[in-house]
């Protein structure tokens, strides 16, 4: 039998005042990554809140590996939740007492594994995103840019179905970025979608990231962003 979409979002109306009027289509596969341009953050996180369940559409459904988040039970959702990894836009505050359980808290909340196991997985994402370990005490011993790769740890951790990268490209690293699209990549391999929801940049339109569709969030929905031609 065919595995449904991972996600699967249906002439969707947000509710919340920054997602657009126009219904919102799309459906992503396992090994799908989409790259979406949205204009501004709050956009963003509206439609990564939608794709989650925690936005009630005003019409239309959204679906999660086949599942309607509106007619399944509360608790249901809470642990499909658990399959869905997210960099927020604002990844972690400053006065965050202890990272390293942040970085754990939902993991060890959604399996069964010992504590020791998730967190040498969390120590060797760490390595993977340039850091020399799980990062250990408050948040204010790190500086925003380890912060931030902390919290890529956070969102690939646990093997998640659905990942959600709401950040901005131009302002990123060379080496995150490449670890971020080396890292998705395997994801993708074990089944997971990604979604990265970028700003308008020259990054955007490079042909050196390969998403599996590339659009935009406007107004009018989410449109197909199609590259010029290359120069010969």
């Amino acid at each position: 039998m065919t595995a449904p979409p991972v996600l699967s979002i249906e002439a969707a109306r947000g509710t919340g005042e920054h997602l657009p009027y126009a219904p919102l289509d799309l459906v992503l596969h396992e090994g799908d990554f989409a790259l979406i341009e949205s204009l501004g953050p709050r956009r963003g996180a509206s439609f990564a809140d939608l794709c989650c369940g925690l936005m009630t559409p005003a019409s239309g459904r959204v679906r999660f590996v086949g599942r309607d988040w509106q007619t399944m039970p509360h608790e249901h959702a809470g642990a499909l939740r658990g399959r869905i990894g997210r960099l927020f836009h604002l990844p972690l505050r400053p006065d965050t007492p202890d990272v390293a359980s942040r970085i754990l808290l939902a993991r060890l909340h959604h399996t069964r594994l010992p504590e020791a196991e998730v967190r040498a997985e969390a120590a060797a994402l760490a390595l993977r995103f340039g850091l020399p370990g799980l990062p250990a005490g408050p948040a204010r011993l790190l500086s925003a840019p380890d912060l931030l790769r902390a919290a890529c740890v956070r969102a690939f951790l646990g093997r998640p179905r659905l990942v959600i990268l709401e950040l901005p490209l131009a302002a990123q690293h060379d080496d995150l970025l490449l670890a971020l699209l080396a890292v998705g990549a395997e994801a993708r391999g074990h089944g997971a979608a990604v979604i990265w929801l970028a700003n308008a940049s020259p990054a955007l339109r490079s042909r050196t990231i390969r998403p599996t569709q590339r659009l935009r969030l406007g107004d009018a929905g989410l449109v197909p962003v199609r590259l010029p031609a290359a120069v010969a």
